[in-house]
């Protein structure tokens, strides 16, 4: 985690994560693998993720508190909707929100957690992705969970494939819900055909959380779990860019098919990737 790392080692991780987003950018959105003379410099396999699942404690603890900041910000948004149908649906498709942290949060109970103890370490992390992709207004803010909460669900049903068996089940039920996926879409799509300018405005704003989210993913991992590297071994700054850089290529290929599926979100509101 980015937050249990001294300040020189979360600089290079930072920097490392932006050159690697830079070098997917060009071939990322689309699904066609690179060309085949690019192909030994990629990594276009199949990211096995089972081995770099987390504990069920952090993983259950990273979600749950994703979800339930993301209630906690919609519910804040009520007050600035457009009108009170919107207001009303909003206000329901909240709801939905907390009743996925709820199932969540309720896991972690049964295991005997208390789940603020799980949430804890890395609120601060979740809150700080937040604010960097905080919105200038009710529309964007709509549109930042429709895009957020869409990508990291997908992520986090992908990462779940570690968990036993019946706590998997349990997580990929809790994030079934497409409640608010529905009400973003309608409401985006009929307030960008009263206002063509709206549509330009989040066509930008979408392209620019698509980053954040990234680097909020990554956080997840671990870089030297990713690359074989012992957690106790002593590393150089050049031999930690190496460690980051192999534990980024071997999760292209899972973030090709998230970008990929990002694209279509945004395509479903008319906007360009």
């Amino acid at each position: 985690m980015l937050l249990s790392l001294d300040q020189s080692s979360r600089r290079v991780i930072l920097v490392d994560v932006f050159e690697w987003l830079k070098r997917l950018r060009t071939t990322a959105r689309n699904f066609t693998l690179p060309a085949r003379e690019e192909r030994g410099a990629r990594n276009t396999e199949k990211v096995n993720l089972k081995p770099y699942t987390p504990e069920p404690k952090v993983f259950l603890g990273q979600l749950a508190y994703l979800q339930l900041s993301q209630f906690e910000i919609l519910t804040s948004e009520l007050k600035y909707s457009p009108n009170t149908q919107y207001k009303a649906e909003l206000g329901e498709a909240a709801a939905k929100s907390f009743e996925k942290y709820r199932a969540i949060s309720k896991k972690i109970a049964a295991m005997g957690i208390d789940p603020t103890d799980a949430m804890d370490p890395f609120v601060e992390r979740i809150e700080t992705f937040h604010s960097r992709t905080n919105g200038l207004d009710w529309y964007e803010t709509v549109i930042k969970i429709y895009l957020v909460s869409g990508l990291l669900d997908d992520f986090y049903r992908r990462l779940a494939i570690g968990l036993d068996p019946i706590t998997r089940a349990e997580v990929e039920k809790a994030l079934k819900d497409t409640k608010f996926e529905a009400f973003a879409k309608k409401v985006l799509i009929e307030s960008m055909a009263r206002d063509a300018q709206l549509g330009s405005r989040l066509a930008l704003w979408g392209r620019r959380i698509m980053g954040d989210v990234l680097l909020e993913l990554r956080a997840a991992f671990d870089n030297r779990k990713l690359a074989g590297i012992a957690k106790t071994k002593k590393l150089t700054i050049e031999e930690e860019r190496a460690v980051n850089l192999a534990s980024y290529s071997k999760l292209e290929p899972l973030i090709t098919e998230l970008i990929g599926a990002h694209t279509m979100r945004m395509d479903a509101l008319g906007l360009t990737a």
